[in-house]
């Protein structure tokens, strides 16, 4: 009878030790962050009389772009994309300043506005889907 709970007892813990070792996280499992060179586009605007231009102007979505504003006006201007504020911080030009910046094109929309001194004066389309490759 002692073999018999001995046994009972053995299997028990290889149980237990089994049920552990399963709930560990697998290292097959973890999914590898691998980093992916993005695409870039240029972008060059002209900002003069509070437009921009071209007025309107388009990139692909999740692309690097790579921005190149100048300021041929007369007065400095204070530039924003609305909307991807985060992404691109406001920036200020003096008038013949070039400014070079580059952000992540991430978010699709056809209606980014590109704000001088705050008011709408051009707008950005940032084209492709918003579902996630492979997603229905």
């Amino acid at each position: 009878m002692k073999r018999y709970a001995a046994l009972l007892g053995m299997a028990l813990a290889a149980a237990l030790v089994l049920g552990i070792v399963a709930r560990l996280p697998s290292r097959a499992a973890r999914p590898q962050a691998i980093a992916t060179p993005r695409a870039e586009v240029a972008l060059t605007l002209v900002i003069a009389d509070d437009r921009i231009s071209p007025a309107a102007s388009a990139v692909p979505k999740d692309h690097r772009v790579r921005l190149e504003m100048s300021n041929q006006g007369t007065r400095a201007t204070t530039i924003a994309l609305a909307g991807y504020e985060e992404r691109l911080p406001s920036h200020t030009l003096a008038p013949g300043e070039t400014w070079r910046a580059t952000f992540l094109a991430d978010l699709p929309g056809e209606d980014f506005a590109w704000l001088v001194d705050g008011r709408p004066a051009g707008r950005l389309s940032v084209t492709g889907s918003h579902l996630i490759e492979g997603h229905r």
